[in-house]
């Protein structure tokens, strides 16, 4: 039986500071693959970093609480790892093939295709304004892939198909939320990611250098981070204040795509991004009212 978390004081501007902290480490994870990606496999980069966080975790034990370890939903955790490997994978195709700001715009979508999803089969229904709301945020979605830009095309397909894998995931682990504490589904996806890879090993081994491996450590400590702020976040201001700063990572995607990468966002990309990002948080006030 797993135990209910001490309840912590209610602290918004503390839940802001960690979840923006949180969208910084998960846009830097990204980095870091994007860059690794362009000399070696996927495979194995995937696999190296969810071993990191499984590993930091497990190290983490003694201190967030053995319980992240106890769970009897094992088929839901393996679905659940399965698309933590397609997101990834996903993610980082889109990041090799178009600017980070543009991929992050139509990513955000996920929320969106997730509340369809949970219609399907959790059975919550949308509102009429939710469905407005749903409605507006897809329209920003064809704003952000930009008909007749130069950087339309197919690559365009790799942040739609990461956008529809994290909604399975985001309706998952609401499912599964139901009867796990956070960190052991943050714990049991990626070490079901890991399993996932570890059965492919014969088809993506390769031999990493030493600094790719050393960057990769560096890419599952910001992601473990990232998993922990958000989850501090959580416990420390409702959901309707902490989920719209989800949003900021498309800043963060700007900034190190053009310092680190020399993108120029595109500006459909940026209007597209606002306006899902409008309609995402229209969407999260709506449901934090009932």
């Amino acid at each position: 039986m797993i135990d209910t978390p001490t309840p912590v004081p209610a602290r918004p501007w503390l839940a802001a500071g960690l979840m923006v902290s949180a969208t910084l480490c998960f846009t830097s994870l990204d980095a870091i693959l994007k860059s690794l990606a362009q000399e070696h496999g996927l495979g194995m980069l995937v696999l190296v970093r969810n071993l990191v966080q499984v590993l930091l975790l497990s190290a983490l034990a003694p201190i967030v609480g053995r319980q992240i370890f106890h769970t009897r939903r094992f088929a839901l955790h393996a679905a659940r790892g399965a698309c933590v490997v397609a997101t990834t994978v996903l993610i980082v195709l889109a990041l090799v093939h178009l600017p980070m700001s543009q991929s992050y715009a139509i990513t955000f979508s996920a929320p969106l295709m997730a509340s369809l999803l949970a219609l399907l089969i959790l059975k919550e229904r949308p509102r009429p304004a939710q469905w407005l709301l749903i409605v507006i945020g897809f329209a920003g979605v064809v704003v952000a892939i930009g008909p007749g830009t130069p950087n339309f095309g197919w690559p365009l397909l790799y942040p739609l198909g990461m956008a529809a894998a994290n909604a399975t995931f985001y309706v998952l682990t609401r499912y599964g939320s139901r009867s796990e504490e956070t960190l052991t589904l943050v714990f049991w996806g990626a070490a079901m990611a890991s399993l996932w890879c570890l059965l492919a090993v014969p088809a993506i081994y390769e031999p990493l250098p030493p600094r790719a491996l050393g960057l990769l450590v560096i890419a599952g400590s910001f992601g473990t981070l990232a998993h922990l702020f958000a989850a501090a976040a959580f416990r420390r201001a409702s959901t309707a204040t902490v989920s719209p700063l989800l949003y900021s990572q498309i800043v963060w995607a700007t900034l190190i795509g053009y310092f680190g990468f020399g993108e120029t966002p595109p500006t459909t990309a940026l209007i597209g991004g606002a306006i899902v990002a409008a309609s995402g948080i229209g969407i999260v006030r709506l449901a934090a009212r009932g």
